[in-house]
């Protein structure tokens, strides 16, 4: 497993072991709950609830089905995905800062 990756991913925002699983699906293309867990070891308690987590935030999708099988979106779709969600951020923490400093310039008059 690629250990720079993953730090990578931890740096976007990623936790350890939503790192670890999406650079596995990198590999394996499509896996089950089971196939992730024995490529990654990422503890088995832990699989289901970080790939619901994942799937909420739109990294992985899933194919409904028995065993539930999972695949990551394009390395170039979570990118953008991370850069627009980081620009919405910063944008509306701009607008908080603001107002912010509106208020308190209005209260003081030095």
């Amino acid at each position: 497993m690629d250990i720079k990756l993953i730090s990578k991913l931890k740096k976007l925002g990623f936790t350890e072991n939503e790192a670890k699983i999406y650079v596995g699906l990198l590999s394996l293309n499509e896996a089950t709950a089971r196939e992730i867990h024995e490529f990654t070891h990422v503890p088995r308690p832990k699989i289901y609830s970080v790939l619901e987590r994942m799937e909420n935030k739109g990294y992985v999708k899933v194919k409904k089905e028995t065993p539930a099988c999972f695949r990551i979106i394009a390395p170039e779709q979570l990118i953008e995905r991370l850069k627009a969600e980081f620009l919405h951020s910063i944008n509306e923490t701009l607008k908080e800062l603001n107002s912010t400093q509106k208020r308190k310039s209005t209260k003081s008059l030095f």
